[in-house]
């Protein structure tokens, strides 16, 4: 079987089953993907178009990308798309999946079962360029969310934040999706640093973000603070994707001796600054200066104070839009408890006022996040 430019795939097991007719290998392989992968009931078909959409070639690396994809090189596709068509995509096996959940990115799911639908080789073809235009191909096009510590991996059933868990900070939700919608719209757009007191909601702003705007391209990485010396390289990795990329910092502070805010620094300055191509950062702190400092960086170690305070404060002046989270007060605590009871059917009393106040004197003090815990307890005992 001749190919020109998915030639990858003559390399793989299932499709090499198929061409020497080894039944066996062929229905283990089968079985394997479509209970681990597999959206649709022709598990066969479905495994020739998944193979094909995250194939990585020349013609997928121009589609995603947005370049153009020459008639020459559509022409040649054409050949090899016939030739999958007849001699792999028709051939038939009976296995139905049991249907699990795979954790796959819905955008993502769909599009696979629009390709394994395909009744022509043209329509077949359409489909996975549009794809590859839409979604990429390979880990970057299955996952809404990842994390990355030195190898990107895709986050299985992403979290399901949304901004109505957050009762209040109603200027802050504001600026982050007014920065977040230019950004996917390909304007300009900052990097944000969400800085305050704990359990006020920073990290899942950021979660519900991602909610909002994954059908329009948005995508969120997790890094610990160890992988920041490598954000270079994951960059490389992610510029030839058609998606919106926010590197997500949650809890980030750094010791003075710590190396990793210079490469921070470095990166912010260069390539992420201003929205230059598919990456921002977006960082969680109770800190709004990040780097931790001593009385004694304020009386003066250094003969150069100032020089010494300025580097300190440097990195955070990377951020163009700094958002501050506070903790509530009473009042404001209260009311919180209050909205959350409220969207769970449950009116406010003095009694159940007197025992929301006894469990933030308990746990963990006034915050958005002390106001759900409460909330889940009491429908819990009620």
């Amino acid at each position: 079987m001749d190919l020109f430019i998915f030639d990858n795939i003559k390399n793989d097991a299932i499709v090499q089953a198929i061409i020497q007719k080894d039944n066996a290998n062929l229905l283990r392989g089968i079985v394997k993907f479509a209970e681990t992968e597999g959206v649709t009931n022709d598990s066969l078909r479905e495994y020739i178009a998944s193979l094909l959409a995250n194939d990585e070639n020349v013609l997928s690396n121009l589609a995603r990308s947005g370049k153009k994809v020459g008639e020459d090189l559509c022409r040649l596709a054409m050949l090899d798309i016939e030739t999958i068509y007849s001699r792999l995509f028709n051939t038939k096996i009976k296995y139905k999946p049991s249907g699990n959940d795979t954790g796959y990115y819905s955008g993502y799911t769909e599009s696979i079962k629009c390709i394994t639908a395909s009744q022509t080789p043209a329509e077949l073809l359409e489909r996975l360029i549009e794809h590859y235009s839409k979604l990429g191909s390979g880990l970057l096009g299955k996952y809404i969310a990842f994390r990355f510590d030195g190898e990107l991996k895709g986050i299985d059933n992403s979290d399901k934040a949304d901004f109505a868990q957050i009762v209040g900070m109603e200027h802050q939700k504001k600026v982050l999706i007014d920065n977040t919608k230019a950004y996917v719209d390909g304007k300009f757009a900052n990097n944000v640093l969400l800085f305050g007191d704990r359990g006020t909601g920073k990290s899942t702003s950021v979660k519900a973000l991602l909610n909002m705007f994954a059908k329009d391209g948005l995508r969120v990485i997790e890094l610990p603070k160890s992988a920041i010396t490598k954000i270079p390289e994951l960059t490389k990795q992610l510029e030839e994707s058609p998606h919106k990329y926010i590197l997500f910092l949650d809890d980030l502070t750094f010791e003075r001796h710590d190396t990793e805010y210079r490469a921070l620094k470095i990166a912010m300055e260069g390539q992420l600054q201003a929205n230059a191509g598919n990456v921002l950062v977006y960082a969680t702190s109770n800190r709004r200066h990040l780097i931790r400092e001593t009385w004694a960086d304020r009386d003066g170690g250094e003969v150069h104070v100032n020089d010494n305070k300025q580097e300190m404060l440097s990195l955070a002046e990377r951020f163009g839009i700094s958002l501050f989270f506070p903790a509530p007060d009473s009042k404001q605590y209260i009311e919180i408890v209050r909205v959350l009871l409220e969207r769970k059917g449950v009116e406010m009393t003095d009694e159940i006022k007197k025992e929301a106040v006894r469990w933030e004197m308990n746990y963990g003090g006034k915050s958005g996040r002390c106001a759900k815990q409460f909330v889940a307890d009491f429908m819990h005992r009620n």
